[in-house]
């Protein structure tokens, strides 16, 4: 079961990144490099946002834990 799971993800991850080429193929012949640019800078500023906003913690085999400084800033 383990073998079948990493088969799918692995197809999905080279669909999605086929995909992801043909668009961003399609944006740079249509506006051109600047364009692509900006968009990948938008993109990396959005992730970074949700990263600083996620709460701190930590996964073992008990669930997700989050950490104390998170506890604070939640309340």
């Amino acid at each position: 079961m383990k073998k079948a799971k990493l088969v799918i993800a692995l197809v999905f991850m080279v669909l999605l990144v086929l995909s992801v080429d043909v668009v961003e193929y399609d944006l740079v012949m249509r506006f051109g490099t600047l364009f692509n640019v900006l968009v990948s800078v938008f993109a990396l500023f959005v992730l970074l946002g949700a990263l600083l906003r996620a709460p701190e913690g930590y996964e073992d085999e008990s669930g997700f834990h989050v950490g104390a400084l998170a506890n604070a800033v939640l309340r």
